[in-house]
């Protein structure tokens, strides 16, 4: 659970610094304080689901990858409707969520996948 929140806050720290230096580069100046807290519930949704992986170890890698994933994202879609409540949402929230937790997502797969790979070849070597 430590070793969790520990990496909620150095992943959320990160999406931060780019996203916010991503915005100041194309002219925005501003960040909401819902959409600082939004970013924090997607990212500890995201680090909190890997607890996935633990309860299906028998299923192929690739297998425990797809249903996280879905799982996940039906999630964070969850949460996106949810904040509808109390914000307006931008026409391609849904859209937009999915094109910024996807690239995150499969390089945080890849690097899983690359470390199964080396400790298998460990093993077997």
């Amino acid at each position: 659970m430590k070793n969790a929140l520990i990496l909620i806050c150095i992943v959320y720290t990160l999406l931060t610094v780019l996203s916010s230096s991503y915005a100041l580069m194309v002219g925005v100046t501003s960040d909401t304080h819902f959409h600082l807290l939004a970013r924090f519930m997607v990212t500890a949704v995201g680090i909190g689901s890997i607890l996935l992986f633990n309860l299906f170890p028998e299923w192929k890698l690739w297998k425990r990858f797809v249903m996280h994933y879905t799982v996940t994202m039906g999630l964070i879609w969850g949460l996106v409707w949810f904040s509808g409540f109390f914000t307006e949402l931008h026409p391609n929230a849904y859209r937009d969520i999915f094109l910024n937790f996807t690239p995150v997502y499969l390089l945080i797969a890849a690097g899983f996948l690359i470390r199964e790979h080396f400790k298998n070849r460990k093993i077997t070597a």
